[in-house]
């Protein structure tokens, strides 16, 4: 069995700029990513995908990444990263050559090998994918929606929500998960034929919210560097 590994990593970014360049403890943030993803083992070709010319070269500091340019039209702001995965997965070279791909984010960090490789080893044949999970932040079961007149709508989520029948107690909401981006894994023929990793049967790998930080924002990076110089949270593979 083949697999196809693609981290994507645009050189634009409006939120924080250059976020993938930047240095975390030291180290490009896409690099983390790149090492882990190397590192666990599982995947015989493994994509840095950018028009950036600065964080292709980052490659060279990961042994068994290939860096790949991407056409413009595929890196604009307006283009959505599963934009770039099927453009990945309908190349003949990949048709004909792997079994499963694998998207990985760079603003997951600390998503370890041995997270993916746990991951991967979830992948059966009966599976559409499997993706990385965590805690939400907040209980969505309390969440609720405003219009332009400042007027909530506490059952824009739940019908009948607990804001409205009283039974707010956190201890008895059924625990919801999110995505957390470090990584989407999927059978490729799967994958091409529905163009989405969110088809069929999907397993989840529950990831702790500290190895889920999520870097969109200065003080989501300033929060990472934090976790590492303190030691609060481990990269051991």
């Amino acid at each position: 069995m083949k697999n196809l590994a693609i981290v994507p990593a645009r050189g634009g970014s409006k939120r924080l700029l250059k976020k993938n360049l930047k240095l975390l403890n030291g180290k490009p943030l896409v690099q983390y990513t790149l090492e882990a993803v190397v590192d666990s083992n599982i995947f015989d070709t493994v994509i840095l995908s950018s028009d950036d010319d600065e964080i292709l070269s980052i490659a060279d500091n990961v042994k068994g990444v290939t860096p790949q340019k991407r056409i413009p039209e595929l890196a604009t702001d307006k283009r959505k990263v599963i934009d770039l995965i099927k453009d990945i997965a309908e190349r003949d070279e990949v048709k004909s050559t792997y079994d499963t791909i694998g998207l990985f984010l760079p603003t997951c960090p600390f998503r370890t090998a041995r997270h993916i490789r746990e991951g991967f080893g979830l992948l059966t044949k009966e599976d559409y994918s499997v993706v990385s999970i965590t805690d939400m932040s907040d209980p969505v079961q309390l969440t609720l929606s405003m219009n332009d007149q400042k007027v909530i709508n506490p059952e824009a989520v739940l019908n009948p929500s607990p804001l409205v029948t009283g039974q707010t107690r956190s201890q008895d909401f059924e625990t919801i998960y999110r995505v957390n981006g470090g990584f989407y894994i999927a059978w490729l023929d799967k994958f091409r034929e529905r163009e989405n990793f969110f088809q069929g049967q999907v397993k989840g790998y529950y990831i702790d919210k500290l190895h889920s930080v999520d870097i969109d924002f200065e003080l989501d990076f300033e929060w990472a560097e934090y976790l590492l110089q303190k030691k609060h949270i481990s990269l051991e593979n």
